[in-house]
């Protein structure tokens, strides 16, 4: 993402990625809060951040008027006529909030929700527990007692079974267990491990309860001889990570081809950039990508730089990672004809990169799949009358000619590479899986104009990457 790509703040943090969306931000600050609610709107969003915080401030004050008193708490610099939109808040203005949030979260200013002990529980032996306050930090605990995988949560915040299924293979190896379902294991985990399970530990649907998770956590600590010590360091691995993020992004889509109309609609709806582009595919990969590890990924108090000069990566947890759609493959409709595959994709200005692996290293998740072309030109046609309802103008072309567009883009494998340093780097540069390219000018102002010229690039060669930086992969139609 390149520094005019974001929502800026005034003087840039480089430790910061703006939200892309607002859902994207809202999802950020429950996350940060440690607080859910039966809906997830920007009120919402606000009251929980107010209650972190221990502000008094009525709910039934403006959106406006409260994001004012947060930013004030926050120590936020507030520009009403940015920030706001009559009773609303702006995407700068809920980004404004947000980067206040993370700054408060990794200062331990946030107050999260006292977590409620489980009335099983509340016996003197277990007077040193300390139960988790959301489901996310349940799993993730269970997972890290034993080094299991990371865990993240499914659609509709729910667990997996794998988090109680690698618990069961590593802390009562060999022992015969109820696996018929994924409560009966609870509960025959619950039982091994001489805690109470009751009726409220489960709910509708094979979901565990944060009651029940509490109640499992508690009974595998004291089993393992780990009662009452605070969660372990979840282990800063970037492989461990990768495997996280791949698992969260397949399951948060499904198999279907990206139409290109309803995907430049949604992208227009949710007010992102790239509706009016040639590269909507990219875009939307992005800000779906965000938002998707936003509500099943938890933040941590790990605070990696993720701005260089102009370039401010996509996502940071205890890594930097950017984010890339790469079209491996043209399809005609008409004939079915198949482009020559296009193994090389574009990565991000040579200089960030660089910076950036030689001070932590970098990993790149890329979507690699085929694009449907817009052969007969209606969605072309469509797309220009589209963008002429908000008054945009297609931006003349460098050459003069006009290529044919996407239509579709079919998503067809996500693949996590990651560069841990500079040696890493210079080999892969060595061994022609990476090279430094320079690219074409942007688009001229006026026709008859050249645009301004973009700094070098580097591109990554995805088939040999597969043999030397690979961190996780997963095939887009199979999850």
């Amino acid at each position: 993402m390149e520094a005019t790509d974001a929502h800026q703040l005034g003087a840039p943090d480089d430790y910061f990625v703006p939200a892309s969306s607002l859902q994207e931000a809202i999802a950020r600050i429950f996350g940060l809060t440690g607080r859910s609610g039966a809906t997830r709107g920007e009120k919402r969003a606000l009251i929980a951040l107010r209650d972190s915080l221990g502000l008094d401030v009525d709910v039934v004050r403006t959106n406006a008027v409260l994001g004012e008193r947060l930013a004030h708490s926050l120590s936020i610099d507030w520009e009403v006529q940015r920030f706001t939109d009559r009773n609303k808040l702006t995407l700068s203005g809920v980004n404004a909030l947000l980067l206040g949030a993370v700054r408060a979260y990794r200062s331990g200013r946030l107050q999260p929700p006292k977590p409620v002990v489980p009335p099983s529980l509340t016996d003197f032996q277990w007077a040193t527990f300390q139960p988790a306050s959301s489901k996310l930090e349940a799993v993730t605990r269970i997972a890290d007692l034993t080094g299991a995988p990371p865990e993240h949560l499914g659609p509709g915040a729910k667990e997996h079974r794998s988090v109680l299924e690698n618990l069961a293979d590593r802390a009562l190896p060999g022992v015969p267990l109820d696996r018929g379902s994924k409560t009966r294991l609870a509960k025959s985990l619950a039982d091994h491990f001489d805690v109470v399970w009751t009726d409220t530990c489960a709910s509708t649907g094979e979901t565990i309860s944060l009651e029940g998770l509490n109640t499992i956590l508690a009974g595998a600590e004291r089993h393992l001889g780990m009662l009452g010590m605070r969660e372990a360091k979840i282990r800063r691995d970037p492989l461990r990570e990768a495997g996280m993020l791949v698992g969260a992004l397949r399951e948060g889509w499904t198999s279907q081809a990206w139409e290109g109309r309803t995907t430049v609609e949604w992208l227009h709806a949710n007010n992102a950039r790239g509706a009016n582009d040639n590269e909507w595919q990219g875009f939307y990969f992005e800000y779906r990508a965000k938002q998707i590890l936003a509500e099943t990924v938890g933040p941590t108090e790990s605070s990696p730089r993720v701005r260089y000069g102009n370039t401010t990566f996509d996502y940071a947890r205890d890594f930097v990672w950017d984010l890339k759609a790469h079209t491996t493959a043209k399809v005609l409709p008409r004939t079915g004809r198949l482009s020559a595959q296009q193994k090389w994709c574009m990565l991000n200005a040579e200089g960030a990169i660089r910076e950036c692996v030689s001070e932590q290293g970098l990993g790149f998740v890329v979507l690699s799949g085929e694009a449907i072309m817009d052969e007969d030109g209606s969605f072309v046609a469509w797309h220009r009358e589209f963008k002429g309802r908000d008054g945009a103008i297609s931006a003349p072309s460098n050459s003069g000619k006009s290529r044919m567009r996407k239509s579709a883009f079919a998503p067809l494998r996500l693949d996590i590479f990651w560069i841990p340093d500079t040696l890493s780097l210079d080999e892969a540069i060595a061994a022609g899986v990476m090279r430094v390219q320079e690219q074409g000018r942007q688009a001229p102002r006026a026709s008859g104009q050249s645009g301004n010229p973009r700094a070098p690039k580097f591109h990554l060669d995805l088939v040999g990457a597969r043999s030397t930086l690979l961190a996780d992969s997963r095939m887009w139609t199979s999850a």
